[in-house]
């Protein structure tokens, strides 16, 4: 019995999107097709799914939302035509999310290096992709130690730091 309530536990904690907000393999793949934008099919069959931002429960999950959003170009088509279906099925549901981030209230001025996406794409200039772009480099090669380290993100011009850099800080 104990076995049986170990393992229940360990495959529940791992269909829990984790602290840091990226969704574990294991949660991506417990969804139903109706949490993707797309649900492809290949030659053989098997089925190949694309952004999930909704979870196990139907509701959009904002911030993962975002991470679809921004890493769509990433994804591997069958094709091309699904990807334009993907990206109008996710930025209508972003429209929405993003006027309801503009109007909460987040903080005006957020921490770089633990700033979640809901909070990046509020500043000027900043969409989906430059959000994710700001949380992969502070996640997979460095903290930011000033507001213009930001600019070493890929995409992340002079002119951008400038325009959000009152609302930006490294504690």
């Amino acid at each position: 019995m104990r076995t049986i309530c170990w393992i229940f536990v360990c495959l529940l904690m791992a269909a829990i999107p984790s602290w840091a907000g990226e969704w574990k393999d294991t949660t991506i793949r417990l969804l139903p097709d109706e949490s993707f934008a797309v649900v492809e099919t290949d030659a053989h069959g098997n089925k190949i799914r694309h952004c999930p931002y909704r979870d196990a429960n139907g509701r959009i999950d904002e911030e993962q939302l975002i991470r679809a959003l921004g890493r769509l170009d990433a994804e591997t088509w069958l094709r091309p035509s699904h990807a334009t279906k993907a990206r109008r099925v996710l930025e209508r549901h972003y429209q929405r999310c993003h006027a309801r981030i503009m109007k909460s209230n987040l903080p005006l001025v957020v921490d770089l290096n633990d700033a979640s996406l809901q909070q990046l794409v509020r500043l000027p200039g900043i969409g989906p992709v430059l959000a994710v772009r700001i949380v992969d480099y502070r996640d997979h090669r460095a903290s930011f130690t000033t507001p213009e380290d930001i600019m070493k993100v890929e995409g992340i011009s002079r002119n951008t730091f400038l325009a959000i850099r009152h609302y930006i800080r490294t504690d």
